[in-house]
């Protein structure tokens, strides 16, 4: 198949329909530029494009293929040579398929496989109950925080006492992940907060309501401060539903032209987000919010669900064309 041959045929019959690169490439769902380079020999039209090529064009597939008209049967060895550049052409674009949807695989699986890690590893804070913590002081001064052993670990942030700037404030709190809970792995967690003359307070964060006040244990007579609201939560499903909206608004607007289907699968992805926000919220809902661990999941359930819905769209299309 000569790709000169070919594109300048392509170029020819373009101009006799009177339709310029782009008004081509629109009918085809390509860009101007994949026409661009048709028709200079740089590239061939793939074969999921020929058909549709060769009806724009008004010719047909066995003339695309050989790169000029047809006038008379043709011979065993011109059609022997049409045969072999239909097939080359067939073998070229299923490599190019393979490969592309090898590439595309490899990415997402790594995508899920990051998330999952992500997922199971990361630290999401324990609410406060009697017994969880302690503070111990050891014989030379210096205090300890000691969690039961379903803790992974102990987290502690350390703020200046405005009142006492030379003293300090200590929020710690106690962390789990789903790995270690799957592991089963038990262990006494320590953390090892300063000489007690320079530490003014110590809450555990985030309690429920409030921080819990860990030590002094009777200098201080309120039940600590006040958490921030966790508004992220409003922003999370303001940012779903605006972006669920705005696809579907699109879709219904450009339901009858050629890019419907495009926008429908690009907008069942904002839906499968908000789902995913509301389902994860609803399943966590009254715990500790945790940044990463909920961020994560929500991205994994919303790519569960965005695939499902791309099978039961193929299937649902499928079926019609039947």
């Amino acid at each position: 198949m000569d790709a000169i041959k070919t594109g300048s045929f392509i170029g020819t019959l373009r101009r006799e329909q009177g339709l310029t690169q782009q008004q081509l490439a629109e009918q085809l769902l390509v860009s101007d530029k994949a026409v661009s380079k048709w028709e200079t020999g740089r590239g061939l039209p793939d074969i999921g494009n020929l058909e549709r090529l060769a009806q724009a064009l008004g010719t047909s597939v066995a003339e695309l293929l050989h790169g000029e008209r047809i006038a008379k049967p043709m011979g065993a060895a011109d059609a022997d040579t049409l045969i072999t550049d239909g097939l080359a052409l067939a073998r070229q674009f299923l490599q190019q398929r393979t490969l592309g949807n090898i590439l595309l695989g490899f990415l997402a699986g790594l995508v899920v496989v990051t998330l999952v890690v992500v997922h199971l590893t990361s630290p999401h804070a324990m609410a406060y109950d009697e017994g969880l913590i302690r503070i111990d002081e050891l014989g030379d001064g210096q205090l300890i925080a000691r969690a039961r052993e379903d803790a992974a670990g102990i987290t502690v942030e350390r703020v200046a006492d405005p009142d006492a700037p030379s003293r300090t404030w200590l929020f710690v709190s106690c962390y789990q992940t789903l790995w270690d809970q799957m592991c089963g792995e038990r262990s006494e967690s320590i953390a090892l907060l300063g000489p007690g003359e320079q530490i003014d307070r110590i809450y555990y964060y985030p309690g429920i309501g409030g921080d819990e006040l860990l030590f002094p244990d009777d200098s201080f007579p309120d039940e600590g401060v006040v958490t921030l609201p966790r508004l992220v939560y409003n922003y999370w499903i303001v940012l779903g539903a605006a972006l669920s909206a705005a696809g579907l608004t699109a879709y219904l607007l450009l339901r009858k032209k050629r890019y419907a289907e495009k926008v429908l699968k690009a907008a069942l992805l904002p839906v499968c987000l908000t789902v995913s926000i509301l389902a994860v919220l609803a399943g966590r809902y009254g715990r500790i919010y945790d940044a990463a661990f909920y961020l994560s999941g929500i991205l994994l359930l919303t790519i569960a669900l965005y695939a499902l819905l791309l099978v039961i769209h193929d299937r649902i299309k499928a079926a019609k064309h039947r």
